[in-house]
């Protein structure tokens, strides 16, 4: 019979000193990483426990309103509004006082895009709850500047998150699900400007190559201008958007057909005026609202 690696052959019980002769080298054995512990230790040490490694939490954002509620002025039943436009351009807007547009809150939008860059426009938004609106409970990927921040996808057909922050607002580019390159998320970050006005309105700017679309500028078939956003979600939406020549047979929102709700418009002294919502509302809201440029 031929014994394999581990096979162990025994004939009869074990013999006296062959017995104890085994059991001193095992007891050796044992005792030597023993006495090497021993002597390792200085007198009085505290043996080191591994330094806990946190695993992936989810984000702890507090949530911000990132919506201005302008206070208007009252004439007569009507409220009169001094709006500015995130290119920094005017208007002033009256409506009846019991439609409470001021109350609905107003956001500001904007398309922009790199120049020299291949790929579409992206859009710039104000995303409901600042940061934690963005998050939805997941932790941040990494921050670009001092100033931006990238965010995981808001929806499945979405890409990576741009989030700007111009205190004290918040401004989200949600990109598309193809993304741009690192390089050119770097140049949005670095070159996107942002400031407030007394009246609380974000103003934005942009160093080349990054550049924002002007009143009345189209891009693949939509309007990319500045535009200021009143109410939303389960509220009615009212768009307000400088067209020079403006034209409603020749103007469609995404924001206003996404919603798939009663939708009204209407121009007014080259600004398009677009409502979604109950019918009853916005045919008020359409009716009513009258705009005019401020230079």
């Amino acid at each position: 019979m031929v014994a394999g690696r581990y096979d162990i052959i025994e004939e009869g019980p074990p013999r006296g000193p062959r017995r104890w002769a085994g059991i001193a080298v095992l007891a050796a054995i044992l005792a030597v990483p023993v006495v090497v512990l021993l002597a390792s230790r200085e007198p009085g040490a505290v043996p080191r426990l591994p330094v806990p490694v946190p695993a992936p939490s989810r984000a702890d954002v507090q949530e911000t309103p990132n919506v201005l509620y302008p206070e208007p002025r009252r004439d007569g039943g009507r409220e009169i509004l001094d709006v500015v436009f995130p290119d920094g351009s005017r208007a002033r807007i009256d409506y009846p006082a019991d439609l409470g547009l001021a109350r609905l809150g107003v956001r500001p939008a904007l398309g922009g895009w790199l120049d020299g860059h291949p790929g579409p426009h992206r859009q710039l938004t104000v995303p409901s709850g600042g940061p934690a609106g963005v998050a939805q409970g997941r932790p941040m990927i990494r921050k670009m500047t001092e100033r931006v921040t990238l965010w995981h996808p808001m929806s499945p057909a979405e890409g990576e998150v741009l989030l700007f922050a111009f205190d004290p607002w918040y401004v989200a580019l949600r990109d598309l699900k193809t993304g741009m390159a690192f390089e050119q998320r770097m140049l949005w970050a670095r070159n996107l400007r942002g400031r407030v006005t007394r009246s609380g309105y974000l103003v934005l700017t942009a160093r080349p190559p990054l550049r924002l679309a002007r009143a009345g500028e189209f891009r693949g078939g939509e309007p990319v201008g500045p535009q200021l956003w009143f109410g939303g979600a389960r509220e009615t939406l009212l768009v307000l958007a400088p067209v020079p020549g403006c034209d409603v047979t020749a103007i469609e929102l995404p924001v206003i057909r996404e919603r798939r709700r009663f939708s009204g418009e209407a121009c007014r002294d080259g600004v398009y005026v677009a409502a979604s919502g109950e019918q009853d509302k916005v045919e008020r809201v359409i009716a009513g609202v009258g705009v005019r440029r401020l230079p």
